[in-house]
């Protein structure tokens, strides 16, 4: 393996960028004494004068320190965030987080944190100093010390007349239970007109009369939707038929006294361009 070769494998293992020396002990159980200094910089050199390598230049303008990784600029920020982030013992600031960045990264600090956030390696509460978490923390986790002794002096105050007594730690699994989960959102069936006709069919093989009641054919409508894990509107049903009615599709037989339907039917009753709503309904052949 050459000296470049093994330069590229070791540093394609790397999130982060790396110092020639470090790089120098790395590749040289690969090539032995070949990996000299002198020989490691020149490498180091030719690879990033190629654009093979990227060269982010650290340290401070009296004393830079060349930095090497094959990665794009703005992985290499990401990568150097989330390495102080998790690496810390408790919250970061994010100002201070993009002044530690060498200074050709700091334009990618904002781009480096978005994209932590949306992976999940970072969490940021907003607000002035905006804090950056290596994880989401619990509600309680963001009382300071302050905040703590004057709720545990609201306690002392409801605790004289509270049984059993509450303490922080009750507040604390309170405040930090999750809440329950949302119940799932059912999806309403949308019928069409093949499917009231056929509603239509089934019903008018058992009815004296051509006119079906509009209930009934909820019903039908209610069981279609149950088969398809799905639930049934009123109102969805209502304005088919409306809809077909003006089209001059269908005829309605009105309702002369809607007062007398339970509240279930009565939504069901379609208007009529005169009189009563309607309550049983036809096909026109």
């Amino acid at each position: 393996m050459s000296l470049e070769q093994a330069i590229l494998d070791v540093l394609s293992r790397s999130e982060l960028p790396l110092k020639a020396a470090e790089i120098a002990k790395l590749v040289k159980p690969a090539v032995g004494r070949a990996a000299t200094p002198k020989a490691v910089a020149a490498a180091l050199d030719a690879l990033a004068a190629s654009s093979t390598l990227n060269c982010i230049i650290a340290g401070t303008r009296s004393k830079p320190l060349p930095l090497y990784t094959p990665h794009s600029p703005e992985t290499v920020a990401a990568a150097l965030v989330k390495l102080w982030v998790h690496a810390a013992k408790k919250e970061q600031q994010a100002v201070k987080l993009k002044a530690k960045l060498p200074l050709s990264l700091q334009p990618l600090f904002e781009t480096a944190l978005d994209h932590l956030v949306a992976t999940g390696a970072a969490f940021v509460l907003p607000g002035g100093k905006r804090l950056i978490y290596a994880r989401k923390p619990q509600p309680s986790e963001l009382l300071d010390a302050t905040l703590k002794r004057s709720l545990q002096k609201v306690l002392q105050a409801v605790n004289s007349v509270r049984t059993p007594p509450a303490t922080l730690d009750d507040l604390f699994a309170w405040l930090d239970a999750a809440p329950p989960p949302a119940p799932p959102v059912e999806s309403v069936s949308l019928p069409e007109e093949a499917d009231l006709r056929a509603w239509y069919d089934l019903d008018r093989i058992r009815s004296s009369t051509m006119m079906i009641p509009i209930p009934r054919t909820f019903a039908r409508y209610q069981a279609w939707a149950a088969e398809r894990g799905e639930v049934a509107d009123s109102q969805v049903l209502r304005s088919l038929i409306e809809t077909l009615y003006n089209n001059g599709h269908l005829l309605l037989e009105p309702c002369e006294r809607p007062q007398d339907l339970p509240d279930h039917e009565r939504a069901l009753l379609v208007p009529m361009s005169l009189g009563p709503p309607g309550y049983s309904w036809c096909w026109i052949s």
